[in-house]
């Protein structure tokens, strides 16, 4: 399944997708972020989506997704696009996840992800839609599954956080100083 060309296609789904996950999916692909030529990245791909922030969501040659974000963060998130649209559906605020302290069990993470989501859920009042309904129809569209308890597809964004190569940017100074990350976006 074509998760971009079905997006790109139908508008409504689209938007959806851009008021519950802050994905904005782009008509094509562009060339990931440079910084005018000062930022690179060890694995090449193309950006096919942007958040808010102007972070962006870029498809690395080897089919798995990269996040870029604007503050400076760079890693894997989704070994493919099936995966990123599952992680994205089911944890639409994925960088409040981003503690690794609670990735020490499932019990502890499950636990951890609950909190969150209730988290969320007394902030949707403040939007103009049902956040759990709107989850559920973004699912059936794309035909992925809603999960009730989101620990495996948290235990596997960790894990693609994880393995290598990572995903890693380099920015260089006027001065030809370099600044890597270190690929993982559970990093501080």
């Amino acid at each position: 399944m074509d998760f971009l060309e079905i997006l790109r296609e139908d508008n409504d789904l689209s938007d959806l997708l851009c008021d519950v996950c802050d994905i904005e999916i782009l008509t094509e692909y562009k060339k990931p972020e440079d910084e005018f030529g000062h930022l690179t990245y060890n694995i090449a791909g193309k950006t096919f989506a942007r958040a808010g922030s102007g972070s962006e969501y870029i498809l690395l040659e080897d089919g798995s997704v990269g996040f870029w974000g604007s503050e400076g963060k760079c890693g894997r998130i989704a070994d493919n696009m099936k995966e990123f649209f599952e992680f994205m559906v089911n944890c639409p605020y994925w960088l409040d996840y981003l503690d690794e302290d609670e990735y020490c069990d499932r019990e502890s993470l499950g636990e951890y992800a609950k909190e969150i989501f209730e988290e969320h859920m007394e902030d949707a009042g403040d939007m103009e839609f049902d956040l759990v309904e709107a989850q559920q129809e973004l699912a059936d569209r794309l035909g992925i599954e809603k999960k009730a308890d989101v620990v495996d597809i948290l235990m596997r964004f960790y894990h693609c956080t994880k393995r290598e190569p990572r995903f890693i940017s380099t920015y260089t100074e006027n001065d030809g100083s370099m600044h890597s990350g270190t690929g993982s976006l559970f990093d501080r």
